[in-house]
């Protein structure tokens, strides 16, 4: 089969069908998109919520709860606990479909009946009641997107740490501090892409490298301070001058490395031990095209963020824990197999179609809510006969009766779900993230906005006026209530950042944590590919890259890079 050329009925833009493509499809026995990769990749990150907590009432008890959904949105939430048990039935809010209605339409109605969990987590949670899309937490706070954390705080896109604050994207880590894309290491600081690193700071690009602080693109190395050798009495001499407790010390410390950063060469996208794959921040994967932030993939394309492994899959974000064979998915794994058009479906739930929170589920179609159900159709029980036939009419009646949105965009069998149906606005889901866009801009294009309803604290504090250095602070700290030095809103230390800034001798953030996100996040380059060529003079290669031509980063092939690291 050949490559078509279709038009996005989004954005209107041109887009290619490969052959590959095409097999994937028949294989899934599903309709080809008629929205363009980067339009669909935006219509599900709008039902994926990672860093917001809202204040929300319980629809049991009817009490304030924080909750991974926004007080307007209109649907109902249980607390996770009696949500999970067995006290409650969401068969008991099961209906008939209706042939005179759209199916989405109607799906939407359902949406809003059936109890959601108030926050989306998975395993055990201790102790970190103020962490969502996150599971087996122990003593954490703040974490989102987090898989095996414990005494930990700050953190996005985490697995496998212990005692780290205020990193992003990180994989087996242990008393590290503000970093992003650090790999099983153990106490590195402000540093960026590192792996199997021990005592790094202000570092970028480092492999199996100790005692560096300053350093770029080295490898097996120790004693270096700002890629030059030294002594390990020269070296500790050089760390014991640098007032490393002090608030004014450090920023002048990160302003200096990052202006040494862009001495450097950059490998034309972040990854290691990858077979034929092309995207960005890609590790331990084979034959993943088109993709962001994978970790062990296989087989996969257009699939934004995968964690403990997936496979097969096509067009899903957030996918963990070895899913198989989904498309069109958000937030779905642990085990799972065969999704279509489905969010937050997990623990082994199988041959899932248009679904949402089914837990351990199969062969169920526009369902919520559902745990270890099987043959149920609008959380209505069926035999397998009566369901396998009424799907069929159902996936008919859609192409038949479409649902149009407010710009005549039609939703037939094949489409994930309307963005307006979402319980999230844009700026409160994971898309405002990965495509920043203004209120004009979201309406403009259809999507929900709303302006943050953030509470107002009295603060007691500045955080221009904290102390400089660590070793004055005492305990009482935990009492103040600081107003962010950027954006003035109230924040807090907590107990166990404060032992970990003593614990490692660092001073306290003058900053709120929303905001050492945005800093932390400008070095995530959003998921565009451009089309480049090798910047290294006398070089030709050509490559796909996240680094947009508009970047000062100076990119190299595969081949120049390996050539300049030390």
């Amino acid at each position: 089969m050949e490559s078509e050329t279709k038009q996005c009925q989004n954005c209107k833009s041109d887009f290619i069908i490969e052959p590959d493509d095409f097999g994937f499809y028949e294989k899934m026995k599903i309709p080809i998109p008629t929205w363009c990769p980067d339009c669909r990749m935006v219509r599900r990150l709008v039902w994926r919520n990672e860093r917001n907590l809202f204040r929300r009432k319980d629809a049991l008890i009817g009490k304030d709860s924080f909750s991974g959904f926004p007080a307007e949105a209109n649907l109902n939430t249980y607390e996770n606990d009696y949500w999970h048990g067995d006290k409650w039935d969401s068969l008991d809010y099961g209906i008939d479909y209706d042939f005179s209605k759209p199916f989405f339409k109607q799906f939407n109605d359902l949406l809003s009946l059936v109890p959601l969990p108030a926050k989306s987590s998975a395993g055990f949670m201790i102790n970190s009641d103020y962490c969502n899309e996150a599971g087996r937490l122990r003593n954490a706070y703040l974490c989102f997107d987090s898989d095996f954390v414990e005494d930990s705080a700050y953190l996005v896109k985490a697995t496998n740490i212990k005692n780290t604050l205020d990193s992003h994207e990180i994989i087996e880590d242990e008393l590290c501090y503000e970093d992003v894309m650090v790999y099983k290491s153990y106490r590195t600081f402000y540093s960026l892409d590192c792996e199997s690193c021990v005592d790094v700071w202000f570092s970028k690009g480092l492999r199996g490298c100790t005692n560096c602080f300053g350093c770029v693109n080295l490898r097996g190395k120790s004693n270096y301070f700002f890629n030059e050798p030294l002594s390990k009495q020269e070296y500790e001499k050089k760390l014991s001058e640098l007032k490393l407790g002090s608030y004014e010390s450090i920023a002048k410390l990160r302003h200096k490395a990052l202006e040494f950063w862009q001495k450097f060469p950059v490998k034309y996208y972040h990854g290691i031990r990858n077979r034929n794959c092309t995207g960005e921040r890609i590790s331990d994967s084979k034959n993943v095209r088109d993709s962001v932030s994978i970790q062990e993939g296989e087989n996969m394309r257009y699939i934004q963020i995968v964690a403990l492994k997936a496979a097969n899959s096509y067009d899903s974000v957030q996918l963990f824990m070895g899913v198989e064979n989904a498309y069109e998915c958000a937030t779905c794994g642990e085990g799972a197999y065969n999704l279509k058009y489905c969010f937050n479906c997990w623990s082994e739930s199988r041959d899932l179609e248009y679904c949402g929170y089914c837990i351990g589920s199969s062969d169920c179609f526009g369902c919520i809510g559902l745990k270890k159900k099987q043959y149920c159709i609008f959380n209505k029980q069926y035999t397998k006969e009566e369901f396998f036939e009424l799907k069929d009419k159902i996936i008919k009646h859609m192409d038949e009766m479409p649902y149009v949105d407010s710009l005549n965009r039609l939703y037939k069998y094949g489409e994930f779900f309307p963005s307006e149906f979402s319980p999230l606005a844009y700026n409160e889901s994971l898309a405002q993230d990965y495509v920043p866009l203004n209120s004009k801009q979201a309406k403009e294009k259809g999507f929900i906005w709303r302006e943050p309803n953030a509470r107002e604290f009295q603060t007691t504090t500045q955080g221009v006026d904290l102390p400089d250095s660590i070793n004055d602070v005492s305990d009482d700290i935990l009492k103040e209530v600081i107003a962010c030095e950027i954006c003035k809103r109230a924040y807090r230390i907590v107990s166990i950042e404060l032992q970990f800034y003593k614990r490692i001798g660092l001073p306290l953030p003058h900053r709120c944590h929303n905001c050492r996100f945005l800093d932390r996040y400008k070095f995530i380059n959003k998921p565009k590919l451009y089309h480049r060529t090798c910047m290294n003079k006398g070089c030709g290669n050509e490559f796909k890259t996240s680094y947009s031509p508009e970047q000062p980063d100076i990119v190299y092939c595969e081949r120049c890079y390996q050539q300049e690291v030390y």
